[in-house]
């Protein structure tokens, strides 16, 4: 083996005393004196990033950087080095250090390789927020934005980190819809599987508020779908499964029950708190799409009487009509109002992810209909015989 120059000798010298201060690391380091010697950057990449995951390595992890991976750094998978950076930016205690050091890499990677660029940008604007740093986390956001909406095919982790910075910034920022819509979009690149417990917990407790609390959202037949209510159902945080459960079925009973058996909690939430007198508007116009929902499709009578709507959302018949008129505004139906009659013509709901009962419940009006058909064409065929085929 040739000799090594005093660079290389340091560098061995460097892993020999970080194996000797750290035994319960010693065999990874000799691994890596190995691996460089011998030029093996893809193994040594891959160890790396073994490494910079276990919490025994966290307080060596700027000075292995800073000694070791910067010699050889430009040989590694940029998005690979990408994740590792971040890492190391982390392991800073002073929020300039840590914001200098990854401009610096943000900076480089933007020259060589604009995905791990973008991945560095949305770590760092996550970063910045931890540090009640907003505007600068938005500027870094808007910067990924401009790569991502014309990108394709960019790896997972990128689009991961991209939609798991724009979710932390609208937790904070607000509005809960906007969270709600960029929360979902993680979820289909980082399933909860692949978290840790406290990150798929928090995600999923914060996806069902912003359910609740966020404007427009009437419809939570996706999140309820999804493993989200499955991992609330199994903590002390299953009365907000039940409570997404009672909203999406327009349930108002189930919805006043669990209000009176929760009040605790509900109280414990400022985010519901501060939203009570929406929460009661959200559930009626959900009991009204539902109530509508049945009454849509082949061979069902679309004009629906106030007083039966009344009877559904428990409100008075004179209140029926403001209230079809709020779910016109927003378009959750489309119809017709008769004032004189007292009645509703329903032309549209607003399409929904549907439930196993509301699917059974279409598919026995399809058969219905399909039924009278049928019957129709038997009829016109005995009464029109010169039109039989």
């Amino acid at each position: 083996m040739p000799s090594l120059d005093a660079k290389s000798q340091a560098i061995i010298a460097f892993l020999h005393s970080q194996a000797e201060s750290s035994p319960e690391l010693a065999g990874e380091y000799m691994q890596m004196e190995d691996l460089y010697s011998r030029k093996l950057w893809h193994q040594l990449t891959l160890l790396l990033e073994a490494l910079v995951g276990k919490p025994g390595a966290k307080g060596q992890l700027i000075a292995l950087y800073e000694t070791f991976i910067t010699d050889f750094k430009h040989k590694m998978n940029k998005l690979a080095l990408a994740r590792i950076q971040i890492i190391v930016t982390q392991q800073y205690e002073e929020p300039e250090k840590a914001i200098f050091f990854g401009n610096a890499v943000a900076e480089e990677a933007r020259k060589d390789d604009r995905e791990a660029s973008t991945y560095i940008q949305c770590e760092l604007a996550r970063l910045l927020l931890s540090f009640d740093k907003v505007a600068e986390c938005k500027e870094r956001l808007d910067e990924a934005a401009a790569f991502m909406e014309g990108a394709a095919g960019v790896e997972l982790c990128v689009q991961a980190a991209y939609y798991r910075a724009w979710s932390a910034y609208y937790k904070i920022k607000g509005p809960a819809a906007e969270f709600y819509k960029h929360a979902l979009l993680l979820l289909a690149y980082a399933p909860l599987s692949g978290m840790s417990s406290e990150e798929a917990l928090t995600i999923s407790f914060d996806l069902g508020i912003a359910a609740l609390v966020g404007e427009k959202l009437y419809n939570f037949g996706e999140l309820l779908e999804h493993p989200v209510v499955s991992v609330l159902e199994e903590t002390q945080f299953a009365w907000l499964a039940h409570l997404l459960r009672a909203f999406n079925a327009g349930d108002i009973n189930q919805y006043e029950s669990l209000v009176a058996q929760h009040y605790k909690e509900l109280e414990a939430q400022p985010a519901l708190l501060s939203n009570t007198n929406f929460l009661k508007e959200k559930i009626t116009l959900m009991c009204l799409t539902e109530t509508l929902f049945q009454r849509i499709g082949p061979n069902a009578d679309r004009t629906v009487p106030f007083a039966h709507i009344a009877t559904a959302s428990k409100l008075p018949v004179e209140q029926v009509e403001l209230l079809l008129m709020r779910a016109l505004s927003l378009k959750l139906i489309r119809g017709v109002i008769d004032e004189v009659d007292q009645t509703v013509r329903v032309s549209w709901v607003q399409p929904r992810v549907l439930q196993q009962a509301q699917i059974a419940m279409m598919t026995e009006r399809l058969k219905s209909w399909c039924e009278t058909v049928n019957k129709t064409s038997s009829m016109l065929d005995t009464l029109t015989p010169e039109f039989a085929t």
